[in-house]
């Protein structure tokens, strides 16, 4: 028995190199000292008790090491060089001021209405939904081509927070796409607004109107300083702003095919669009608002890529070579779209390296 114990224990020795060099320096000994203590202890009951000592050890072990290696990097991203050796807590954390519940819902606002109208356009139309319930779609659909001039126009005004940049590149976006597009049957309330003819120039009043009023109420060009300011000030915000063409690429993706198979996409998507949002407006700290927008960026990404290849695939002939063709484009868009906020990290990290 004394033999296995010593077996055991130095396992136990080579475990602890697992666990980060400091923890290792600081409670190597003492938790030596207790497994030990524990493993002696269970021998005097029978080789079943140190067995079940032993097991659990080897259970919480990955847990126990993952846990320390995070708290490690949450050190090194996060706290300042005078406060690296101070066990972080809610009150010590340092944390940039997160966005009150009116700001985070506000900022949700145009990915809410994206969902509705990503929802509302696939549905099939063999249900036979209630005329009001179509009303309503073209309604909603027609208050989303102005909520992101609106956005912008409260953006300037309030020089431009965190929450307001997704509406920036919406009402570009939306205006460069719609003086090309058509969109027959619009209609207000019942009241049609356009017949069959293209937007063309007419695209561009709801961003050049919402100029016009936030310039007039500001009575000033620095908020559009302010806008770059932001930028070079936290590189999260770049990956943010674009993170508010997800609905636009998805939307696009999807386009021509079947209303049914689409709809089970556009359900989880416009949860998650508007989760995204929620987490990386309420997150405090750097790595929880980069954490935020690469789940949610990949999830969708890479959820529209494999989606729309298995449709295409089956009905329309697709080749392989067109399906890696749609993957790689979808790595593509998720790095431009991540690199900003990364980099973000690892910039906060060299500095925090430089300060010790």
């Amino acid at each position: 028995m004394k033999l296995a114990l010593r077996v055991i224990n130095a396992l136990y020795r080579g475990l602890l190199r697992f666990y980060p060099r400091r923890i290792r320096a600081d409670f190597g000994t003492e938790m030596q000292q207790v497994f030990s203590d524990a493993a002696v202890e269970a021998s005097r009951h029978g080789k079943l008790a140190m067995a079940k000592t032993i097991l659990k050890e080897l259970h919480d072990f990955p847990f126990l090491a993952l846990q320390w290696h995070w708290q490690e990097m949450r050190q090194k991203f996060v706290l300042p060089a005078h406060e690296k050796d101070i066990p972080m807590n809610a009150e010590q954390q340092p944390s940039t001021p997160a966005a009150t519940l009116v700001e985070v819902a506000v900022g949700m606002l145009p990915f809410l209405f994206f969902g509705l109208v990503l929802i509302g356009n696939e549905l099939p139309r063999e249900w036979n939904m209630p005329g009001w319930l179509d009303s309503v779609g073209r309604t909603v659909f027609f208050l989303l081509l102005l909520l992101p001039a609106i956005g912008f126009a409260a953006a300037w005004v309030r020089n431009f927070p965190r929450w307001s940049y997704p509406y920036v590149a919406m009402a570009f976006v939306m205006a460069v796409f719609q003086q090309t597009a058509a969109t027959p049957g619009l209609n207000l309330f019942g009241y049609p607004i356009f017949g069959r003819e293209l937007w063309g120039w007419r695209a561009w009043i709801p961003l050049g109107a919402a100029f016009l009023v936030a310039l007039a109420v500001s009575r000033s060009l620095k908020p559009a300083v302010r806008f770059f300011t932001n930028l070079w000030q936290d590189w999260s915000i770049p990956s943010y702003l674009m993170a508010g063409l997800l609905p636009l690429i998805v939307a696009g993706a999807f386009d021509e095919m079947d209303r049914l198979y689409s709809l089970y996409f556009m359900v989880p998507f416009a949860v998650l669009l508007v989760g995204m949002v929620n987490f990386y407006l309420r997150g405090h700290q750097a790595w929880q608002r980069v954490l935020a927008l690469t789940a949610g960026c990949l999830i969708i990404l890479a959820a529209t890529a494999l989606g729309t290849n298995s449709y295409w695939l089956a009905h329309n002939g697709m080749s392989a070579a067109g399906a890696r063709r749609t993957l790689n484009l979808a790595v593509i868009i998720a790095l431009i779209m991540l690199l900003p906020a990364w980099l973000e990290l690892l910039r906060r990290s060299v500095k925090r390296v430089r300060a010790i």
